[in-house]
């Protein structure tokens, strides 16, 4: 069996359309790293789903064979059987119309032609460890977006979509103390943490002085922080 890249991607998106964020697992050996990014603007899920195999193709250092694993028919189904007579249409459909997302489709397809790439599904939130990482991944791309926006994530809402419910057990607001000893103000995540005070969201590397970094990567370590072992002779 060839040496592959095995790839997991996810995309999410808050109200569809909602700020989206996107989710990358790659491992390659023993080798392995987390990408995950997202945006504050009105996006889609299937737009987020496209991004993470293109952000993760893209990421690789050189030619490799791939594995790459999504939840999205969508994405599996559009690479490996529509994306060919697109191209020979000129991005059209057969009915004439504009192929919808052709500019992350066009990505795509050329981030994919630098590998050979074996496009799996699979079955999303069903216990798949991977798939699941690279869903927290992409929530925690979303929920940077919207901090980079001065949006705080825990209360965010759209119209749309009806407020959750506070309970006992889930506060309103942070449960922690900042470093003056006064209660926390952002909003709490299930844990009754907010995304500064929760390890389970963050990359956790320590800066000095105490410090961890609090770069929200689903409790990897982020992109900064993380070193392959291999350098310059890695994939990634």
């Amino acid at each position: 069996m060839e040496n592959a890249v095995e790839i997991h991607t996810d995309g999410a998106c808050w109200g569809n359309p909602g700020p989206g964020g996107w989710g990358v697992v790659l491992r390659y050996g023993a080798h392995e790293k987390t990408l995950c990014g997202g945006v504050a603007e009105e996006t889609t899920n299937n737009r987020m789903e496209l991004t993470a195999p293109a952000e993760a193709l893209v990421h690789l250092t050189r030619p490799a064979v791939v594995h790459l694993y999504t939840d999205s028919t969508y994405v599996r189904d559009g690479i490996t059987k529509w994306v060919a007579n697109w191209k020979r249409n000129g991005w059209l459909t057969t009915a004439k119309q504009p192929v919808k997302n052709a500019d992350l489709w066009r990505r795509l397809d050329e981030a994919a032609a630098r590998h050979d790439v074996e496009w799996h599904w699979v079955k999303g939130h069903a216990g798949n460890p991977d798939n699941e990482r690279a869903d927290q991944l992409a929530l925690a791309g979303l929920e940077q977006a919207l901090r980079d926006t001065g949006v705080d994530p825990a209360t965010y809402r759209l119209p749309r979509r009806p407020a959750v419910p506070t309970t006992a057990s889930t506060p309103r607001t942070c449960v922690a103390t900042t470093n003056r000893g006064r209660p926390c103000a952002n909003g709490a995540r299930p844990s009754g943490l907010c995304h500064l005070h929760d390890p389970e969201v963050q990359c956790g590397a320590p800066i000095g002085l105490g410090a961890r970094c609090t770069a929200p990567t689903g409790g990897e370590l982020c992109q900064k922080h993380r070193r392959n072992p291999d350098g310059e002779q890695g994939l990634f």
